[in-house]
């Protein structure tokens, strides 16, 4: 199995993360053709979802990380650490991880969630911190689960930001996300993460003014 340089493009993903939003990865991976495992604390969580995605593999954050060549983070904020931890640090070495989290700090029942962390932090950063010798990329946290693998809009085709220090690991990223349909745009080094999880509160409070989700963004510049 392919590692670290030798990584042409995703074929064996790792999920560590078992909501919607590694639900939704998930099936995106399988369509294209791609072996998966998602890794999860409750896999009789996943019984149900299973029947519509019977070629994936349940297993723990270990088994996932273990697995993939590319490894998606995608579990709640404050469980993020643990979940590498629990997965062993050594398995994402080399690896590209993709970090589709946020960091949302809900304090209010009802209202919208603000940043745990910010500049000059952010989330990615600190996934980056946890795991020096991984590639990690943000990326698809700027939307809905129910659409990170579809950028196709009724008005054109959505942006998908993503940053991260690795160009191979972000032109991997960029593929992936473009096979699903999204413009890419690549905001730099992992630092600008900060500015995704911005856009991704801007997201975010959209739709709690409006009570409205399928929501994208677009940067024109012509």
């Amino acid at each position: 199995m392919p590692r670290g340089d030798d990584i042409p493009m995703a074929k064996t993903i790792g999920i560590i993360g078992s909501g919607v939003v590694g639900q939704q990865l998930a099936l995106g991976f399988l369509k294209a053709g791609d072996e998966v495992v998602i890794g999860t604390r409750d896999p009789k969580k996943l019984d149900t979802w299973k029947k519509d995605a019977p070629k994936a593999k349940i297993g723990s954050f270990k088994d996932a990380a273990e697995f993939g060549e590319v490894i998606i983070l995608c579990t709640k904020w404050e469980g993020a650490e643990n979940a590498i931890k629990a997965a062993g640090k050594d398995h994402f070495s080399g690896k590209i991880v993709i970090d589709v989290t946020n960091p949302l700090l809900f304090e209010q029942e009802g209202k919208p969630p603000t940043l745990a962390l910010g500049f000059p932090s952010s989330g990615g950063k600190s996934v980056q911190a946890w795991i020096p010798n991984a590639k990690v990329v943000k990326a698809f946290n700027t939307i809905t689960a129910y659409k990170m693998t579809n950028g196709k809009f009724s008005e054109g085709q959505g942006d998908m930001p993503i940053a991260g220090n690795d160009e191979k690991a972000k032109s991997v990223v960029a593929d992936i996300a473009k096979k699903w349909g999204w413009n890419v745009i690549d905001f730099g080094q992992i630092e600008q993460s900060y500015l995704l999880e911005a856009i991704a509160m801007v997201w975010i409070d959209y739709g709690f003014k409006h009570n409205h989700w399928t929501h994208g963004f677009k940067l024109l510049d012509k």
